[in-house]
């Protein structure tokens, strides 16, 4: 506030009573900033004592070992802890380990070299109840042990590499994949008013630990195993999904925002005409937009990053029928911002100080489609009424090879991709039969679609085509007519009404 004060000062300073109020003030703030200041040192140089840090981490060492004889009495660290919560665990305050984790924390951005004298203990307990969510009420509390997990990774603390790999190495290690895989599909409600803005920073924690995980040979085939199993990766992949799409739509839209007022301030004469305050506005709006789009870009990154990898090595989880369409629609959606006629509403001035490299981002997306390269990726781009042209792809292509943002055999890859996307498309126009005077009993009642695997919805005795449910459930376990409870396991496939709409399709293809 006293800064912007001061760089008002040239509208104020020919206002004696103005003038002499805001002098007092900016005095007044100053002398308590100086005073702040000092009170600051002498606290820093209290708290920051190697000494004493390193005596507060013997502290925390005994008492986590503590708590591992509480949380798991007859066996010693072991993953997955009991089901029931021990009572001796449940009763105890958790500021115990919220104290545990703010003190680590602290130690990781004033002081990371005390942590060298933590024992195994305390690693063990850390990875324990990462693994296991359940003996926490607060999803917060988790949160703030990912949070350690985070800035312990090299390319965020590099001292504090040894814990980094005292965790990664650690023998329990190799559950934590699947379980910041069920945080992150957990903190998607959290219960808070903010949790919507929340789960993304948790997100981005959980992604730059999977970025360090990957490195290791034992962790990146516990990915892939948890990708085996079913149901729990799909919902992962489902909010990955949601996450990219959200963070590259609000970006975008940023950067068009951006460029909208940069482009008015540009213009000098029109600019000048206008009244002072609307320059004002415009101002305060444009740095409001520019920390948006720092904040999603960042975010959009690692989320597209994490999409990266896990389509090279884990791509069958990302083809299923309720998925499949989707991601298809989203990738062609961005690929159309980057190379579609729009695109140049995406130019700002000194890109890079938002973190905005459209290369980057093209590249990426376009290695996705390459990762995801089989024949039921290739009907869902081509099932893509909204975003696919062949024209889009062939721009891609152009601007790919003339910014030398791939090599040629990659290129080429892409391209041969575009060609059997068109080929499914031209077939697909030649047999395709207008099923559009579909009876109201045959079309799907949220979407409005012919079903063709038609169940029952037992809380509410709605049909629903399958592939329609199955995509509600990745996002919530509720019957979509009543909010009641509601589980694939539940769904009772509607066998007559299949038959019915097999047949009339047939007379319809027949006729």
């Amino acid at each position: 506030m006293a800064g912007e004060i001061e760089n008002e000062e040239h509208l104020w300073r020919n206002l004696p009573q103005i003038a002499a109020r805001n002098r007092e003030l900016l005095e007044r703030w100053k002398s308590h900033s100086r005073r702040l200041e000092k009170s600051k040192v002498c606290s820093d140089t209290a708290l920051m004592d190697p000494d004493f840090l390193r005596r507060c981490v013997q502290f925390y060492n005994s008492l986590v070992t503590f708590l591992i004889r509480i949380v798991s009495p007859s066996q010693g660290p072991a993953v997955p802890l009991p089901t029931e919560v021990p009572m001796a665990w449940a009763v105890l305050p958790e500021y115990y380990i919220d104290d545990l984790a703010d003190f680590l924390l602290f130690c990781l951005q004033y002081q990371p070299v005390v942590l060298d004298e933590v024992t195994p203990d305390l690693v063990s307990m850390l990875v324990l109840l990462v693994c296991n969510s359940n003996y926490f009420s607060n999803p917060y509390l988790v949160a703030k042990l990912v949070e350690i997990m985070f800035v312990v990774n090299p390319s965020v603390q590099p001292k504090a590499e040894k814990l980094h790999e005292m965790i990664v190495t650690h023998p329990l290690s190799d559950s934590l994949a699947p379980a910041l895989m069920k945080f992150y599909i957990d903190v998607e409600s959290t219960g808070a008013q903010s949790e919507f803005y929340d789960k993304f920073s948790i997100r981005y924690h959980i992604s730059v630990i999977f970025k360090g995980l990957w490195q290791n040979p034992v962790h990146m085939q516990a990915t892939v195993n948890e990708s085996n199993s079913g149901k729990q990766f799909v919902r992962f992949v489902n909010m990955l999904m949601n996450d990219t799409t959200f963070l590259l739509d609000e970006s975008l839209d940023s950067l068009k925002k951006i460029n909208e007022i940069q482009s008015a301030m540009e213009n000098k004469e029109e600019w000048r005409k206008l009244a002072w305050d609307v320059q004002r506005n415009q101002e305060r709006a444009l740095a409001t937009e520019e920390r948006q789009c720092r904040s999603y870009l960042t975010l959009a990154r690692e989320t597209v990053d994490l999409m990266l990898y896990l389509t090279k090595y884990t791509k069958h989880g990302f083809l299923r029928p309720e998925l499949a369409d989707r991601l298809a629609a989203m990738l062609n959606f961005n690929l159309q911002q980057l190379c579609g006629s729009k695109c140049k509403n995406l130019k700002v001035n000194n890109p890079l100080k938002y973190g905005w490299d459209p290369k980057e981002l093209l590249d990426q997306l376009t290695d996705i489609y390459l990762h995801l390269d089989s024949d039921v990726f290739l009907q869902a781009i081509a099932n893509d009424e909204r975003s696919y042209r062949k024209e889009l792809f062939d721009d891609a292509i152009t601007r790919m090879t003339k910014a030398v943002i791939k090599t040629q055999s990659k290129i080429a890859q892409f391209q041969d991709l575009a060609e059997k996307v068109e080929k499914i498309l031209v077939q697909k126009m030649k047999r395709e039969v207008d099923y559009s005077d579909a009876p109201d009993e045959f079309r799907d009642p949220l979407m409005d679609t012919l079903m063709i695997d038609p169940v029952v919805l037992p809380p509410s005795g709605k049909i629903m085509d399958r592939p329609i449910i199955l995509r509600h459930l990745l996002n919530s376990s509720t019957d979509p007519f009543n909010r009641q409870p509601l589980t694939e396991d539940m769904l009772q496939p509607a066998i007559d009404l299949k038959l019915k709409i097999s047949r009339w399709m047939q007379e319809k293809q027949t006729s």
